[in-house]
């Protein structure tokens, strides 16, 4: 085999690289760049690199070929010598060798990786297994709790329409509850105001009967002042005609006793009249109608002691009095 003719920038040829080679292989070592750069003592690496390489190229066919004639086309140095061919087949055996260990190696590494992988995958299956019967009993346990979760959506269902019909039904009596309260406190306002209406009409008859009751009271104590200065004055009178009649003095004194006396029962009769005018300011209309009647009785008791009065006496009295009650009267 002809070996291809690249000539490097600095004179390197083909035939040099391949030469330096050999010698590299003779000497027992690997053919490296930096191995032939030394042996050439010159050469760039981007130089014998490609040549390097052309060498590992030929070199099988070169060792397969060992005692093959030379051919007078090959180009000188395509024929191993005898020293290099020995020790590349050397190296060739051991790379062989080499190569076929690892091969083994990692056959066996393979092989070993791939039954690691085989008990893996077996153990895989037997856990993907394990996982889809667990996943089977998971489903239908699923399956049983979905019906069960169903039948109570369906009783809760129920439950909620029955509790938003409960709600309706609540909420409408409570808008019947507000509304009757509504209508209570309406009537209790009017109920209110008619017993405040009530309690001020009360009031302002109570006023009445009291301003009523007092100018009854003033009207008796005027009218009782009144008999008293009438008694004082009759009692003038009846002293005057003592001078003239011993009798009619005696029989008067003693009507001025009585008199008295009856004014003390008059007196009497006022304070007792001042007690029941005091409850009268409750009761009005009673007192009234007793008042009328102490004031007829009063009347009735002077009329009555005109009466018992000697004629003349009687006469005098009337006719000193009538004077006084015409000024009374105006």
């Amino acid at each position: 085999m002809q070996p291809n003719l690249v000539r490097g920038p600095r004179g390197v040829q083909m035939d040099d690289v391949w030469a330096a080679a050999d010698a590299v292989l003779n000497q027992g070592e690997r053919p490296t760049i930096e191995r032939v750069r030394q042996q050439l003592g010159r050469g760039s690496p981007n130089t014998v690199g490609p040549m390097l390489d052309s060498w590992y190229g030929s070199l099988a066919t070169r060792l397969l070929t060992p005692n093959k004639a030379f051919d007078s086309t090959q180009e000188p140095g395509e024929q191993l010598p005898g020293p290099v061919l020995r020790a590349a087949k050397t190296l060739w055996g051991r790379a062989v060798q080499h190569a076929e260990d690892r091969a083994t190696a990692a056959m066996a590494q393979a092989q070993a990786e791939l039954d690691k992988r085989g008990e893996d995958l077996k153990q895989a299956q037997q856990d993907l297994d394990q996982e889809r019967q667990r996943l089977q009993d998971r489903s239908e346990a699923l399956s049983v709790a979905m019906q069960a979760k169903d039948a109570q959506i369906a009783e809760t269902s129920g439950q909620v329409k029955e509790l938003h019909s409960q709600l309706r039904e609540c909420q409408r009596l409570l808008d019947e509850a507000r509304a009757q309260n509504i209508l209570v406190q309406k009537a209790f306002e009017v109920q209110r105001q008619r017993q405040e209406s009530a309690e001020a009409e009360h009031r302002a008859e109570r006023l009445r009967l009291e301003e009523r009751a007092q100018a009854n009271e003033r009207r008796l104590n005027t009218e009782v002042d009144r008999a008293r200065l009438e008694s004082r004055k009759l009692a003038g009178h009846l002293e005057a005609d003592n001078r003239r009649s011993a009798s009619a003095l005696a029989e008067a004194t003693e009507m001025i006793r009585a008199l008295e006396a009856r004014l003390a029962l008059l007196q009497a009769d006022k304070a007792q009249m001042t007690t029941e005018l005091q409850l009268a300011r409750d009761e009005a209309s009673t007192w009234k109608a007793k008042f009328d009647e102490r004031s007829n009785d009063m009347f009735a008791v002077l009329n009555e002691l005109r009466d018992r009065l000697p004629p003349n006496t009687s006469e005098t009295a009337i006719q000193a009095s009538r004077p006084r009650r015409a000024r009374h009267k105006r």
